[in-house]
């Protein structure tokens, strides 16, 4: 009677002792790896006091080829208390780093973007686990995959290494960084895979990344950066950019010898990428589905998905509506005022066999009136909206009023938002409305996408 209670205090014990050596795993990783972790932080040059935190940590990589003769030095900027007691670290990174090898910090480029659109107004600075300060400097930029890379002279007991193989399924992760401003912490969590409904290759993280946390490692049990915080979607749903896409960002600017120009080098990096998106939605076969008295795209290539809603079941409202979403959901971030890189379609059914045309007209037209630009934009980015109207046959001899709207980019040439509408107006108390956007495109790319939307939306 004995033995089974022996065997569920051993499984007990083994439990215990498991979880212990977890622990300390987790203690030792954090204990090696916190000196190469810093707080990155966006300094208000005015007054003197931090605009936005997040995290980074510090890599090594061959030197540039011209790093002999050009070495990297960085201005000091004002120490803290601690750090006139300890010995300040700011001298010039030559002086400090072997002559082959370049410290370098990542981190997220929504975490530093300001500095970088607005380098005469912020400056940006490192603060390390002793509390000591420095200067950064953005050296490279890749606001598709939201990284970025800082010059510093920080020197490190401890470097991070790029993991060179992907974790398998369920492995155990560690995600680094300074959640809401609390100090350097680590979150354990577990490896999901790549997000399989984005167009941008995203790492399914099962842990707490938190705000502050942006631009940190996760790595594995090795220590090894597997990937950058990047998002969170809350209930421990975290998301990082893949340690490929880290990677090939080095890689481009250890190849790149000339100055960088930031702003040509966005534009470039956001042409390239929705060019090559939008071709994949235009040569995909689209399938269309019956929607109200037509049909319209469903999922047209597996990166935009779609939802759908009604208020048939409602007996109270005498407007009946079927509506369906469709969207490309991951956006590019450029700055607090601007996001860019979504696709988005509505459509809706609207029928009110019980109103008098009238009132059916005014909520028809409402309805119309709602629909709007998809992307975050204010006027100092983008121009305003410049519109075309016309009214269009289609095959059955139907009419619908169509809308077509552009807006510039007025910092990025040869890059806008599009926004189209089409209304059918030949039924007294039924409708449908089709609406897109495209955000940051060109205007080949906008118009072939016009003839490709129109021709596969039918009513009759």
């Amino acid at each position: 009677m004995l033995k089974p209670l022996v065997y569920v205090s051993l499984a007990w014990l083994w439990l215990s002792l498991s979880s212990q050596v977890a622990a300390e795993s987790a203690e030792q990783l954090f204990a090696r790896y916190q000196p190469a972790l810093l707080q990155v932080r966006v300094v208000e040059n005015a007054s003197t006091a931090k605009a936005a935190i997040g995290t980074g940590f510090v890599i090594d990589i061959p030197a540039k080829p011209d790093a002999a003769q050009s070495p990297l030095t960085i201005e000091p900027t004002a120490t803290s208390d601690s750090a006139e007691r300890n010995g300040s670290r700011q001298t010039s990174a030559s002086s400090l780093a072997p002559a082959h090898s370049q410290r370098l910090v990542v981190t997220n480029y929504h975490v530093v973007s300001e500095a970088v659109l607005f380098p005469e107004k912020y400056q940006l600075q490192y603060l390390d686990y002793q509390e000591q300060k420095g200067a950064l400097q953005v050296v490279a930029v890749d606001v598709i995959n939201d990284l970025a890379l800082l010059s510093t002279d920080y020197q490190p007991s401890q470097l991070f290494r790029l993991a060179a193989q992907t974790p398998v399924q369920g492995a155990s992760l560690y995600s680094l960084g300074n959640p809401h401003d609390l100090g350097m912490m680590l979150v354990p969590g577990t490896y999901n895979g790549l997000q399989k409904s984005s167009y941008y290759p995203r790492v399914h993280f099962t842990g707490a990344i938190n705000s502050g946390m942006s631009g940190g490692p996760t790595v594995d049990a090795n220590g090894d950066v597997v990937g950058v915080n990047v998002a969170s979607a809350g209930n421990q749903l975290g998301f990082l950019v893949p340690v490929d896409s880290l990677s090939k960002l080095v890689a481009s600017y250890q190849a790149d010898t000339q100055a960088v120009a930031f702003k040509q080098h966005i534009q470039t990096q956001l042409q390239n990428n929705q060019a090559q998106m939008l071709d994949k939605i235009l040569q995909a076969q689209w399938q269309l589905k019956d929607f109200g008295n037509g049909q319209v795209p469903d999922e047209v290539v597996p990166f935009v998905r779609c939802w759908g809603e009604s208020n048939l079941e409602k007996n109270k409202d005498k407007l009946k509506e079927i509506n369906a979403f469709c969207s490309q959901s991951d956006e590019i971030y450029l700055s607090s005022r601007l996001t860019t890189g979504r696709i988005e379609m509505q459509f809706s059914w609207l029928q009110g066999a019980n109103m008098h045309p009238l009132q059916f007209y005014r909520r028809y037209q409402a309805r119309i009136q709602s629909l709007t630009a998809d992307n975050q934009a204010s006027k100092e980015d983008v121009t305003p909206f410049r519109c075309q109207n016309q009214v269009v046959t289609n095959a059955a001899g139907r009419h619908a009023k169509t809308i077509l709207c552009v807006r510039a980019y007025r910092h990025y040439d040869d890059l806008f938002d599009a926004l189209y509408l089409a209304a059918a107006v030949d039924g007294q108390q039924q409708g449908m409305i089709s609406h897109y956007t495209l955000s940051g495109v060109s205007q080949p790319m906008a118009q072939a996408f016009l003839q490709k939307f129109s021709g596969a939306v039918t009513w009759q």
